[in-house]
């Protein structure tokens, strides 16, 4: 019986002895966000040269397109980025302008329907927008280039479809 317990008070403190080189060991470290946000930043700004398109650069990892369209006439389109996702949208109206009326909410109910990868609405300051969120891992110049368009160009639309329900 004495042996049988030394065989397992031995195996018992090299157990301890592995968990604890476990413990002790530093685990990888991950990337923290900021660090991811500014190689997303970076990728971005790199993209949008690739772009053709004339830009702006703005703090906090923000760059402003400004594109003409047949209805709404100038369209700013912004894109901005975090540790994962890249964000580009237009604001196409600010709270005070817009009349919430049945009409504009229905309206605005069906082009959420109506675009495919657009999303629309109301932020939290009560400004509408347009606006696609894209993973950052999976963009490219292409994919930037038509993200920008679609916003500008779902924004010219919107804008057709809201004009009287927003005071210009």
């Amino acid at each position: 019986m004495r042996m049988r317990a030394n065989r397992i008070s031995r195996g018992l403190i090299g157990l301890l002895a592995a968990s604890l080189l476990c413990l002790g060991s530093p685990a990888p470290r991950a990337q923290t966000a900021d660090s991811a946000t500014a190689a997303n930043a970076a990728k971005i700004a790199r993209l949008l040269k690739e772009t053709g398109f004339s830009y702006n650069t703005h703090p906090n990892e923000t760059w402003s397109i400004d594109l003409e369209r047949k209805s709404a006439g100038k369209i700013r389109v912004l894109t901005s980025v975090g540790s994962d996702i890249v964000v580009t949208f237009a604001i196409l109206a600010k709270k005070a302008a817009i009349q919430k009326t049945p009409r504009f909410f229905d309206a605005l109910a069906f082009a959420n329907h109506e675009y495919d990868y657009a999303k629309v609405g109301l932020d939290k300051d009560g400004d509408l927008f347009v606006r696609i969120d894209t993973p950052s891992r999976l963009i490219d110049a292409g994919q930037l280039k038509s993200t920008i368009e679609q916003v500008a160009n779902a924004s010219d639309e919107l804008l057709a479809k809201l004009s009287g329900s927003i005071k210009r």
